[in-house]
């Protein structure tokens, strides 16, 4: 049906076994009137779905000794979404239990309209909690950063009138149409054999059906020949801070010497900000 899967034996530590789940599906996707519904369908992921009853997902993981935010999280972005979570092995039942998360996740949501108003308060609580100098501050820069791109209109929090007064069918066409196994990857690390979690992909997101072939839309961020640069203030600021940016096209990361890459360049980040560090002081 599409879906890739990711699969690695890691016997440190032992006992444990990661899931992820990452959908290419983010802010950017959102239609005008859906501004902040991939994040919105990212926290419904814990209020129903198929195999767990509102809020029973959380309580059972904390049952076996995960904690939520440390074990069990999700974020959502631009361009994607990630659901996440760290399972132990040593109990029967434990890991299967995992993989009907992950695989309800993908496409058993119940999305009842009673618990969507109950979490349409969490997030423009978590919206409200952002305001600030920072939230204040980051328009400007991303101005600055994208240019005339759709990425500054699309801050993945969304739009608390949007968020307050959304249909709940909006909520469902956003999961419907970009939550597709061409879109999905689910990645299991950890000590596991290989073959056991390749049949537990299998078994738990093989029915998810082939859906017609779909092209995701590119937006672009649009290149530049002069330097950019915005001078801000606010009265909330507690430090003075100087950053340069440098944009390049992406580089997708696919093989070791692209990963090689990744870790010098790192390197040579810390080196330089240790420098800096030491400059301050």
């Amino acid at each position: 049906n599409g879906l890739t899967f990711f699969i690695r034996h890691n016997a440190l530590p032992n006992d444990r076994v990661m899931l992820r789940l990452v959908v290419k599906a983010g802010s950017i996707d959102e239609a005008d009137d859906q501004r902040g519904l991939a994040h919105m369908l990212e926290h419904m992921a814990f209020n129903g779905t198929a195999h767990f009853k509102p809020g029973e997902l959380v309580s059972y993981l904390e049952s076996i000794g995960a904690q939520f935010g440390a074990h069990v999280n999700a974020y959502t972005s631009f361009d994607e979404t990630v659901f996440m979570l760290n399972v132990p092995t040593e109990k029967p039942g434990v890991l299967e239990r995992g993989f009907d998360a992950l695989s309800d996740f993908a496409s058993g949501l119940t999305l009842d309209p009673v618990e969507i108003d109950r979490e349409r308060g969490v997030v423009i609580e978590e919206w409200r909690g952002r305001l600030g100098a920072g939230t204040r501050l980051q328009e400007p820069q991303m101005k600055a950063m994208f240019g005339a791109s759709r990425y500054i209109d699309r801050i993945p929090i969304g739009l608390p009138d949007t968020l307050k007064s959304f249909p709940p069918q909006r909520l469902r066409d956003f999961y419907t149409q970009f939550y597709r196994p061409d879109r999905m990857a689910v990645i299991v690390v950890g000590d596991i054999e290989v073959a056991k979690a390749e049949a537990l992909v299998r078994e738990h997101f093989s029915a998810m059906p082939v859906r017609p072939p779909a092209t995701r839309a590119v937006y672009e961020i649009p290149n530049h020949q002069d330097t950019r640069y915005v001078s801000l203030s606010d009265r909330e600021l507690q430090a003075s801070s100087v950053t340069i940016m440098y944009k390049h096209p992406l580089r997708e990361l696919r093989t070791l010497g692209d990963y090689r890459q990744t870790l010098a360049e790192g390197l040579l980040f810390q080196m330089m900000n240790a420098r800096f560090s030491e400059i301050a002081r």
